[in-house]
């Protein structure tokens, strides 16, 4: 087939699942080689190869090849092919990256009804997210402008970042990053990076040196004592809770925002013991690696 005339109705479905790869990677990560279609896929360095002329062949101004470097890199006036170009669609393709073992493909002929609900997505200037994901993908610092809830300015405060990792809290996404300008590592929601981002060639802060990122400590969590026998019988049924606890490991960076999606955080507990139904065992344990005021 002429790939000058190809058109996406043409591509088999194992060839836009490569080229989807493809087309994810870079903006992930601000590039791409051919390895990623090998190594992910199995296929020959020759059947890659392949596959990146056929993209190209569909959005020439995509790929811009780095001869220094031997990579390519999104042009500047890069259209998704295969992609919408929302940050909250690549952003869902870091939550399924993280499942253990990934989605698999429903082969069944029949199956229930499936409804579900999901928070409101927080749309993200692409620009803003690429540069943040490429960041913390090759561990380099970036120029933001912040606008925090707690400052008093009306405009955004710049800050010197560096980006290690992307965290889904349940409700909504923010980079974990170290600043330059707090001498320590923060957590920075990305729907509140304002403009544009500006990429610095220079090495980040590893991620070795976040220690309550790579620090664990125990949330145990049991049945709301309020609850009748019968009622704390369903609930420790509910929970796998045996011997009135169960207990889970979580980051100490992370501690705040598995409390407030379990609404197990302290001040905002229901009275009602049957709406409550759980709650937290040891909070004083945990009482450092809650937030003192809200950012």
């Amino acid at each position: 087939m002429n790939e000058t005339c190809m058109t996406m109705d043409d591509l088999k479905w194992d060839v836009q699942q490569r080229l989807k790869l493809l087309e994810s990677t870079l903006l992930l990560s601000g590039w791409v080689r051919t390895q990623a279609l090998t190594d992910t896929f199995g296929i020959s360095r020759a059947q890659a190869s392949k596959d990146f002329a056929v993209y190209q062949a569909l959005r020439p101004r995509n790929l811009v090849y780095n001869k220094s470097r031997k990579f390519y890199e999104a042009g500047e006036d890069f259209e998704p092919l295969l992609l919408t170009g929302k940050s909250s669609e690549l952003l869902n393709v870091l939550a399924t990256k993280h499942l253990q073992d990934g989605p698999v493909l429903a082969m069944a002929k029949r199956a229930p009804a499936v409804d579900m609900l999901r928070p409101l997505d927080r749309e993200l200037d692409l620009r803003v997210f690429r540069a943040i994901s490429a960041a913390a993908s090759n561990g380099t610092k970036v120029r933001i402008g912040y606008q925090s809830m707690k400052q008093e300015s009306l405009g955004p405060e710049i800050r010197t970042i560096s980006p290690h990792t992307l965290v889904y809290s349940g409700f909504r996404w923010h980079v974990r990053a170290y600043s330059d300008e707090s001498a320590g590592f923060r957590d920075y929601v990305l729907a509140r990076i304002i403009g544009t981002v500006e990429c610095l060639d220079e090495p980040g802060v590893p991620d070795e040196k976040d220690r309550d990122w790579h620090e664990q400590v125990p949330v145990r969590i049991g049945p709301h004592p309020g609850l009748l026998p019968h009622q704390r019988a369903i609930i420790e049924q509910d929970y796998g809770i045996v011997d009135g606890c169960i207990e889970t490991q979580v980051r100490k960076s992370l501690v705040q925002y598995f409390l407030d999606l379990m609404l197990v955080s302290p001040g905002r507990t229901l009275d009602k013991a049957t709406e409550q139904q759980i709650c937290l065992l040891n909070l004083a344990e945990l009482e450092p690696y809650l937030w003192k005021r809200r950012t």
